[in-house]
């Protein structure tokens, strides 16, 4: 592809980078109202699919670098959604736990996914697909 070739409505990563930061943006609101980011979502999503984790098993799981996840778990445990433990494994190892009020939150914003599905509205095979191509992308670029 040449400079002269250069169509941004062509190029998968405009179309990738455009959409997520939609997306960002039409959860923005809904976040607010619990006071959080979409960083602090993903995570407080991926603890309540699977609590007591090590912070580099949720690193892995959200994809947020270690830098950045330090500082959304510092907000998190300030707003007292998780708390960091000694590992009963590893005591040089912390564990990120929920608190009762970070459990109670997942039912406050159980809609928020929902809410997106329609507003996005893709047939369940269309999610599927589109999920299954970004994750293969995702792969690749992570080797």
């Amino acid at each position: 592809m040449t400079l002269k070739e250069f169509n941004l409505q062509e190029l998968v990563c405009f179309a990738l980078y455009s959409t997520a930061n939609s997306m960002v943006r039409e959860y923005r609101p809904e976040l607010d109202q619990f006071d959080l980011t979409y960083p602090q979502f993903l995570v407080m999503m991926s603890l309540w699919n699977e609590d007591s984790v090590f912070i580099k098993e949720l690193s892995h799981q959200t994809y947020l670098d270690a830098g950045t996840l330090t500082q959304v778990l510092k907000r998190l445990e300030a707003k007292e959604f998780i708390e960091r433990q000694k590992s009963s494994v590893d005591e040089r190892a912390k564990v990120i736990v929920l608190t009762q009020k970070g459990r109670n939150l997942k039912q406050k914003t159980s809609h928020i996914l929902e809410d997106m599905a329609c507003k996005v509205r893709l047939t369940a095979e269309e999610q599927q697909d589109l999920t299954s191509l970004c994750h293969k992308i995702l792969s690749r670029l992570k080797k």
